[in-house]
């Protein structure tokens, strides 16, 4: 069962506060250890000792296998020019962080945190001594300049994320201490620390260098500012300003101190590689004093499309990496290639269910098909319509399973009954329901008219990028034409589905998605109700959660009304345990509602492991939100030499 500790004025994991009341006294009693390249530099007398670059208290990391070495380069690659493999290689460092599991919430950067009664109030306490990859101190201070004068300039960020507001206002961060802040927010938000972990956290330290960042604001630097944004080329100061604490242009710039394990060498921008070598004053140990990390550098290759990072892959020029090699299509060619590639594997575990899930858009502006697609027997008609053991064999290798848009077993939110309804292939009763749903006029052709009589056809939109995807709608055209429903695959870009999406002009989605774990349901449940318009059984009734004033609007249903109340509570709680609680009634309704088609569970992917490198996790969780690999620690990983 995923859970986080998050517990009325407590520490967030007692676990970690046992930890580091050891750290203090394992540095006191043996003493600190540096790389080799650090130490010669202390030698000559051009950085301080250990001792002086590490927080009182730093973090103690337990390496998962066995204290390491220093020493060696980790290779990996990514796509393009805009991918968050950096972000998630080395950049994955917060306040708070998720544990390896992904089972709790758990201290970073900052010691401890503590949580008032009703999630309004988080107070950090920091690290004292922590400093930032320049030599420059982390202070509170730090986060106060980033509220006062990022988050809050309206200039630079015009509205504040969801997360970090509640209440219609942008929290407030005070100073208690050097080392002590308390984020401050005008209603409960109970989900908080938790966004803090993902992806989403890397916002706020990204723009916190206060000492650093005053010189691109127009506010603390009024006389020098025109200078900095004509020789960058920007076309105004908070341009500029984006540029330096966005993703990807924070790590297209080489002066920004970070509080990351490895510093960037050579950037993001329009090169072959990127380079990020040791930060000397990483706040980090492992449980023999060693100072982290173990690696002297990351080099990250930037290729122009995923074959060629699977070709590097299976040549052994790619030491560690599950992103862009984990998909279904290319699990064959790296399981092979093993031996030649000189590496093992290990599961890239999805954190989402449903390997496809096909939406139909209940507020379609064609009231024919809206007709249609709002009606639940329509959709158990289509579903028991599908042969999903051959789709398991014919496009999953068998390595998958029957399953609906449901969390995954074993979890928290799991539901025997929504996870295997209307599953059975069974084309009589596909078209008994689809009777029940008024449709039993046909045309010539045996296809079934519409309450326009016209002939019911639409499009299912999959990425131009995922033919597995493709392959696998193709296959349901078929199964849905034996039933009379035309239904045309059609692949599209990204941008195409998304701005369909937006103005609700889409049919259908085929994607892969489905809150398969409780930490991805309760952060991002799109798949589960109205939530934006990404939700695309519904994109209407989304675009109304988000703002009912959009032009694409409409008010959603009463159930879908219902779902939106209960996620408001699950965004409010204060505990877990609550959140869970209203969550599981909002599930019941989703069950019952049936707004989604699902196929297959996803099958585990894997991802490749240099077979002299250790501390790497056997299954690592798979996903945006866990920042794949962050919180596996990467810091500790090491070459056997």
């Amino acid at each position: 069962m995923q859970h986080v500790r998050i517990l009325r004025r407590q520490v967030v994991s007692t676990v970690a506060a046992a930890i580091l009341m050891g750290a203090g006294w394992a540095g006191a009693a043996f003493g600190f250890q540096e790389a080799p390249e650090l130490k010669a530099l202390v030698d000559a007398g051009k950085l301080p000792p250990v001792e002086k670059r590490l927080p009182k208290e730093p973090l103690v990391l337990t390496p998962l296998e066995s204290v390491g070495t220093y020493g060696g380069t980790w290779r990996t690659a990514t796509f393009g020019g805009g991918d968050s493999e950096i972000e998630r290689s080395i950049g994955y460092t917060r306040l708070v962080r998720w544990n390896p599991e992904w089972t709790e919430v758990i201290p970073d950067i900052a010691r401890s945190v503590e949580v008032n009664d009703n999630a309004t109030e988080y107070t950090f306490t920091l690290r004292e001594g922590t400093r930032w990859s320049d030599g420059e101190p982390f202070t509170a201070d730090d986060l106060v300049w980033w509220n006062e004068n990022v988050l809050r300039n309206t200039k630079i960020t015009p509205a504040a994320p969801d997360w970090l507001t509640a209440g219609g206002e942008t929290v407030k961060v005070e100073k208690l201490a050097d080392d002590k802040v308390v984020f401050k927010f005008a209603a409960p938000n109970g989900l908080f620390l938790m966004n803090m972990a993902t992806v989403r956290g890397s916002d706020i330290l990204a723009a916190a260098p206060a000492h650093y960042l005053k010189q691109f604001h127009k506010d603390f630097n009024p006389d020098g500012i025109d200078a900095l944004v004509k020789s960058a080329g920007a076309a105004d100061w908070v341009q500029l300003f984006n540029n330096k604490i966005g993703f990807p242009g924070r790590w297209r710039d080489l002066g920004r101190p970070t509080l990351d394990a490895w510093v960037l060498t050579a950037p993001y921008n329009g090169t072959t590689q990127v380079v990020a070598e040791r930060n000397p004053y990483y706040a980090k140990v492992d449980t023999a004093g060693n100072q982290l990390p173990y690696f002297d550098r990351i080099t990250i290759d930037v290729m122009q499309d995923t074959q060629a990072i699977i070709l590097k892959a299976i040549s052994g020029e790619i030491d560690m990496q599950n992103r862009f090699i984990e998909t279904t299509d290319a699990r064959t060619v790296i399981v092979q290639n093993q031996q030649k590639g000189g590496y093992g594997l290990f599961i890239a575990r999805p954190a989402w269910s449903n390997a496809l899930l096909i939406t139909l858009n209940q507020t379609h502006k064609n009231p024919a098909l809206r007709a249609v697609f709002s009606n639940k027997d329509f959709r158990i008609g289509l579903s028991y319509a599908i042969n999903r053991e051959e789709l398991n064999q014919l496009i999953y290798a068998g390595q998958a399973k029957p399953y609906q848009a449901a969390p995954r077993e074993g979890t928290a939110l799991y539901d025997e009954k929504m996870a295997t309804q209307y599953l059975e292939y069974n084309v009589d009763l596909a078209n008994q329901y689809l009777d029940k749903a008024g449709l039993t006029k046909k045309d010539t052709e045996g296809f079934r008219l519409g309450q326009d009589g016209k002939r019911i056809t639409f499009a299912i939109d999959a990425l131009t990028g995922s033919p597995i995807q493709v392959d696998a709608l193709e296959m349901i055209q078929r199964y849905w034409r034996a039933v009379g429903i035309d239904m045309q695959p059609r692949p599209a870009e990204r941008s195409l589905i998304f701005s369909r999406l937006q103005n609700n002009d889409n049919d259908g989605l085929g994607w892969v998605g489905g809150g398969g774990y409780d930490f991805l349901g309760l952060l991002d449940p799109k798949w589960y109700f109205p939530h934006e318009y990404e939700s695309s059984f519904a994109t209407a009734w989304g675009l109304y959660y988000q703002n009912p004033k959009d032009p694409n609007a409409e008010e959603p249903s009463p159930a879908a009304k219902k779902q939106m109340e209960l996620y408001r509570q699950v965004q409010e709680a204060p505990t877990l345990e609550k959140q869970l609680e209203a969550m599981k009634e909002l599930l019941a309704i989703t069950r019952d509602e049936f707004y989604v088609i699902g196929t297959n569970l996803e099958p585990d992917r894997v991802g490749i492991v240099k077979t002299n490198m250790h501390n790497v996790p056997k299954v690592i969780p798979s996903t945006s939100f866990y920042m794949t690999p962050g919180p596996a620690k990467p810091e500790t990983f090491y070459y056997q030499q």
